[in-house]
């Protein structure tokens, strides 16, 4: 008959800070090297293996951190894939209890997300009509930005500051359409609005849509 040593055999998990630090900043080479090459060559001309060694990296680091091209498509539209002040932006907007100032700061994410990673929107709103595996990174993009603002639209909603006319999904609709790439191209790229009257007005629209009176 077997007996305990009385210790706990069970494996430790370890989390060293040093080691978290270092894969942030192995990731954040991954994508810099990504976007560039991505805009210099083309989202199809590039190969993971191309991006791992831009990124001084091997190709199995690559995969790890992100899996696939398509998922460092999707990260590089993501202001929690890198430092930056899209990052900041979110830790404000979950930080701030003023429901007027959380939606302008939404607005103001909107705005650095689109400016910072045109490009990327480019290139998914244009090839994912041809491309599948662009299809389905822009679908990535934008279930996670559904998911965003249904956690918004929650938060009024738990406070009792949602509209009394609008039920919670009509609401994510709502911040859904009025935050989307599209529309910030109509604006600024296509009518040439500064990108302060676009943020502005997004902002406004949000609180105006939105709000109990």
């Amino acid at each position: 008959m077997a007996t305990s040593s009385g210790r706990d055999t069970a494996p430790r998990q370890y989390h060293s800070p040093a080691r978290q630090r270092q894969a942030e900043q192995t990731r954040a080479r991954i994508l810099a090297a990504a976007r560039e090459a991505f805009r210099s060559r083309g989202y199809a001309a590039t190969t993971v293996e191309a991006i791992a060694s831009a990124a001084g990296v091997s190709a199995k680091t690559v995969e790890a951190a992100f899996g696939s091209k398509r998922a460092i498509l999707a990260a590089l539209v993501d202001p929690l894939a890198t430092a930056g002040p899209p990052q900041r932006l979110v830790n404000q907007i979950r930080e701030t209890a003023d429901p007027r100032q959380r939606l302008r700061l939404v607005a103001e994410l909107t705005r650095h997300v689109y400016e910072a990673a045109q490009p990327e929107f480019e290139l998914m709103r244009g090839a994912a009509y041809v491309a599948p595996e662009i299809a389905v990174a822009a679908g990535q993009v934008e279930a996670r930005r559904r998911d965003n603002q249904t956690r918004l639209v929650g938060w009024l909603s738990e406070r009792e500051l949602l509209r009394a006319d609008l039920d919670p999904d009509e609401a994510a609709d709502i911040v859904w359409s009025l935050t989307s790439y599209d529309l910030f191209r109509a604006l600024v790229t296509e009518r040439a609005w500064p990108a302060d009257r676009y943020q502005a007005w997004l902002g406004d629209a949000l609180a105006r849509y939105l709000l109990r009176p």
